[in-house]
């Protein structure tokens, strides 16, 4: 093969490589993280404290355990009315002195997944609290975000900001 031969051959060969990997950087997944918002109300059902000493008010030591059922507040989450059941928590809030509070909190979510939120509770200047979502499981396994848990007893109105690696497809609402 002489030189112009070998030249056109190698132009073929770098044209073929170049040709090949934007066909495989097309059909390559993309990204396929999820952020996602839920507005819930929270209705407690079941609230057990421990009260150490100081007895009859909040202090070091204490803990309150609780689980609460979680009503869709907005139409057509999870593809159900206003109001209706979507899942359930169950925690424990320490108190550790002062106002500082710690919250462990496991939501499920029925043939979803579950997520995991704790730590301090960040006071906002609404009233509300913060916590950081630190994991879960199903589909929202490797959840980060926030909780933000609004004020009210026995009712609340939770928002969940939810970002994971994968996409959620919640029951009834498509792609989130």
């Amino acid at each position: 093969m002489n030189r112009s031969g070998t030249m056109r051959a190698m132009l073929r060969a770098c044209v073929l490589a170049l040709v090949a990997s934007a066909t495989l950087a097309a059909v390559a997944p993309a990204s396929a993280s999820s952020t996602l918002t839920l507005r819930l109300m929270s209705l407690n059902t079941v609230s057990q404290g421990t009260d150490a000493p100081p007895k009859n008010r909040w202090s070091a030591g204490d803990r309150l355990n609780f689980k609460d059922l979680l009503l869709t507040a907005e139409p057509r989450q999870f593809g159900k009315k206003k109001g209706k059941p979507v899942g359930y928590d169950a925690g424990v809030i320490e108190y550790a002195g002062g106002t500082k509070q710690r919250m462990t909190v496991t939501v499920t979510f029925p043939g979803v997944g579950t997520l995991t939120y704790q730590g301090v509770l960040r006071d906002l200047p609404d009233g509300s609290s913060a916590v950081p979502i630190t994991g879960g499981t199903g589909q929202f396994k490797g959840a980060r975000g926030e909780v933000v848990i609004g004020e009210g007893s026995p009712k609340a109105l939770n928002t969940f900001r939810i970002v994971t690696p994968a996409r959620v497809i919640l029951p009834g609402s498509g792609i989130a």
